[in-house]
């Protein structure tokens, strides 16, 4: 059998992770019904979402780091039909402790599921296909959004909330049959430690112009007399004797004993992407506190109030601006895969902040739509860029470990956001806990810039004092 072709396999893995949060997509609204047909009060839908969010907040980082000891490929087969059994299960649960149980589970499971399944998708991209490969995913992750949407509210009104769980299910099964019959080979083996492959540069544009691709040969210019060639070279190919004293050379053991990589592997100090690690998860913090405070929470209360939309004119306006970052997507890609990373980071904190502070003072359904729009543009960037950058500065065996930190990161701000944007709006009035959104989204883009420009900065110093 002809092997699938890596533009397949991308969709495969995409369609893992779309499946796997197919699952609770098409659950959660159910919810509600399934309590009353019951009799359990609706006041428990609170800790039934609450134990789901700590499950994924335990699983995340164990997740990602149990990549490096556990072959890929089995191990996202048994959390995924994990998954889909708990759920499925989950609709004969007929008390108020089985049901919290089981969410807690299923969180745990689909937690596991989309760290590994994204940090498979960042350890295996190609270099120079990551804008693509993470539109992808965006586009995956929307589309199985609105069809689990569909699909539930389609199996609750023909045969009751309880069958609503089984056909959540079905979804994960199917997409595993397919990957039986079309493997994903190549992202399989993009975490194996036999297989770990250098780490990918950053893309051309956004480093230094004297900077070296991995695939590049080393420069044939002789080292300087007092360096000679035969001493060990720390990350850009500089010898360790050009960094008087012992700092440098113990940044070079701290990587080869943290990734397992060879000295000269890395073009920058660990200290770097440690920086870099903290905007990574200072974006997913921001990103998902927004999310949830702001796009499932305020949004909707301001356009009844003040913004003059009903509920059928709202879901047009979020269907506009789902159909419009979809139709971005593959422009988005482009750039993004011709070395675009802080050029749009910059627009899109802006668009998405700005948007966000105007919602409270736009009185026009039309306006109020269109910041709508422009926030989901502004987000879809933001969406696509982490995973780029996370698959460009850092090696395919700690792919597991920083997804699963970031990931982290992102539901805890989904589990604070609500919490604290709605009390700052009792306390202040909306246009304040806007304000709190707007300077929280741009303050992490900016964030993610900074470290991005010192991660540059540094990665050129060693090739420019070797050219010296």
């Amino acid at each position: 059998m002809r092997q699938p072709s890596v533009a397949e396999q991308t969709v495969l893995v995409c369609a893992l992770i779309g499946t796997a949060q197919m699952t609770w997509g098409v659950t959660v609204p159910v919810l509600p019904v399934y309590l009353d047909s019951y009799g359990i009060a609706v006041g428990l839908l609170g800790p039934l979402v609450a134990a789901f969010a700590v499950g994924r907040i335990i699983a995340n980082i164990p997740a990602g780091l149990a990549l490096r000891r556990f072959p890929a490929r089995a191990y996202l087969r048994v959390v995924l039909l994990g998954l889909a059994l708990v759920t499925a299960l989950t609709g004969l649960a007929t008390t108020a402790g089985a049901l919290i149980g089981f969410r807690l589970v299923a969180g745990v499971l689909g937690g596991a599921a989309v760290t590994v399944g994204f940090a498979l998708l960042v350890a295996g991209a190609p270099a120079g296909r990551r804008g693509a490969v993470m539109a992808t995913a965006t586009v995956v992750q929307m589309s199985t959004a609105g069809g689990g949407a569909l699909l539930g509210g389609a199996v609750v009104g023909v045969a009751g909330p309880a069958w609503t769980f089984a056909v959540a299910a079905v979804p994960v099964v199917a997409v595993l049959l397919w990957e039986v019959a079309r493997p994903a080979a190549h992202y399989w083996a993009s975490t194996a430690p036999a297989e770990s492959r250098p780490p990918m540069e950053l893309a051309p544009s956004e480093l230094a112009p004297t900077e070296l691709a991995p695939t590049e040969p080393a420069p044939t210019e002789p080292a300087p007399t007092e360096h000679p060639t035969t001493e060990p070279a720390l990350p850009g190919g500089a010898p360790v004797g050009q960094y008087r004293g012992k700092s440098h050379d113990r940044v070079g053991r701290l990587w080869t004993k943290r990734f397992g990589g060879k000295r000269g592997a890395r073009p920058e100090p660990v200290v770097t992407r440690s920086w870099l690690l903290l905007a990574l998860c200072a974006e997913a913090f921001a990103t998902f506190f927004v999310r949830f405070a702001g796009e499932q929470g305020l949004v909707p209360v301001l356009a009844y109030d003040s913004g003059g939309l009903q509920p059928f004119t709202l879901g047009l306006a979020t269907a506009a601006g789902t159909v419009a970052s979809l139709a971005a997507m593959p422009l988005i890609a482009r750039w993004v895969d011709r070395g675009a990373r802080i050029a749009l980071l910059v627009p899109a904190g802006m668009v998405g902040a700005l948007a966000m502070l105007c919602l409270p003072l736009l009185h026009v359904p039309a306006g109020f739509a269109v910041a709508i729009v422009a926030y989901s543009l502004a987000t879809s960037v933001i969406g696509v860029l982490p995973g780029v950058i996370t698959g460009d500065a850092y090696p395919a065996s700690a792919a597991g470990g920083v997804i699963g930190l970031t990931r982290t990161a992102g539901d805890v701000g989904a589990a604070v956001g609500p919490l604290a944007v709605f009390a700052v709006a009792g306390f202040a009035g909306y246009e304040a806990a806007c304000a709190v959104l707007a300077v929280l989204f741009l303050v992490a883009a900016a964030g993610l810039v900074t470290a991005l420009l010192r991660h540059r900065s540094r990665t050129a110093a060693p090739v420019l004092a070797v050219a010296s």
